[in-house]
């Protein structure tokens, strides 16, 4: 008998886990379990997507729903989601507080129920609940990755594009490290519109501006629709779960335990990985300039603090 993935999310009824339900179910990704503390909500948003795909072609009438965690039992792809969202002026890190102890609980029913899973996050401060996913679960560390960098990746190459005025789909750029504001590192030096340097396009003005757009890109979401992002984190989970349940293995940045990359051990921070059926196959090192290896290594400092701080929650 031919199975189609099964992927879960937890924390459905709220807007990043519908989001990724959304671009799962029209890439007909596998079937969808969605699961929320207020199951009704999660069971009408799994109605509503079905609903849709009499107009737009796919097929999403298998899925399941409500509160239960039975409902992710042997799933092969678990989202987690869940947490309480970032408020206008409220840092990441002020989040460990409360989001810690619902990723811990969750993830023992990850570890009980989908032991196979590849469990990827998206709870804020997410570098911390990535490493609290793999503390609690167990799971080797190719099968509990961070959702971080692909989002500011593609804030990145959108910010390149608007100050360009060139095409997104030529913008090839890439964002590491931690996903805060003032930590994340977008890398200039590798950073290409259509081959051709960044630098080579935009003024050191223009460029600095670029950067600080992007590093703020989260904040200022947050400031104009008064919550996190929604459209665009669920985009690029999804993509992160495409390429895993379909074994595309493309480079994508993500967070992921370091075992000496970068010259970083025992840290959770976005680097390139490759995806596959496995997970996070294979971490990818590449050259940093001179400045880049600085704010990547302060970078690190400031994930493993937030590390010391979600440790108490173990």
């Amino acid at each position: 008998m031919v199975k189609r993935p099964k992927i879960a999310i937890i924390g459905a009824g709220g807007n990043v886990g519908a989001a990724v339900a959304h671009w799962a179910a029209v890439k007909e990704l596998g079937d969808l379990a969605l699961i929320d503390l207020k199951g009704n909500v999660a069971k009408g948003r799994g109605l509503d997507l079905t609903q849709c795909s009499a107009f737009e072609s796919f097929n999403n009438t298998s899925f399941v729903a409500g509160e239960d965690a039975a409902l992710m039992k042997d799933a092969d792809v678990v989202v987690m989601t869940a947490g309480v969202p970032r408020k206008p002026g409220q840092s990441r890190e002020e989040l460990i507080n409360i989001n810690a102890g619902i990723v811990r609980d969750i993830c023992v029913n990850v570890k009980n129920l989908a032991p196979n899973a590849v469990l990827i996050v998206v709870s804020n401060p997410l570098d911390a609940m990535v490493y609290v996913a793999k503390q609690v679960t167990g799971f080797p560390r190719e099968r509990v990755i961070g959702s971080a960098g692909i989002l500011d990746s593609s804030r990145f190459r959108t910010n390149i594009a608007l100050a360009t005025g060139a095409s997104i789909e030529d913008v090839s750029a890439i964002v590491l490290g931690a996903h805060t504001d003032k930590d994340m590192v977008p890398i200039v030096s590798t950073a290409t519109v259509g081959g051709v340097p960044l630098t080579k396009l935009l003024s050191a003005e223009k460029l600095a501006e670029v950067i600080d757009r992007t590093k703020k890109g989260g904040a200022e979401l947050t400031g104009l629709i008064g919550t996190s992002a929604w459209l665009a984190p669920g985009a690029g989970t999804s993509l992160m779960v495409e390429s895993i349940v379909r074994n595309q293995g493309r480079l994508l940045p993500c967070s992921i335990e370091l075992n000496g990359e970068f010259g970083v051990k025992d840290c959770f921070v976005g680097v390139p990985v490759k995806l596959t059926a496995k997970g996070a196959e294979q971490v990818y090192e590449f050259d940093l300039s001179e400045s880049e290896k600085a704010a990547f290594a302060a970078s690190v400092k400031a994930n493993q603090e937030l590390m010391g701080i979600a440790k108490g929650f173990l």
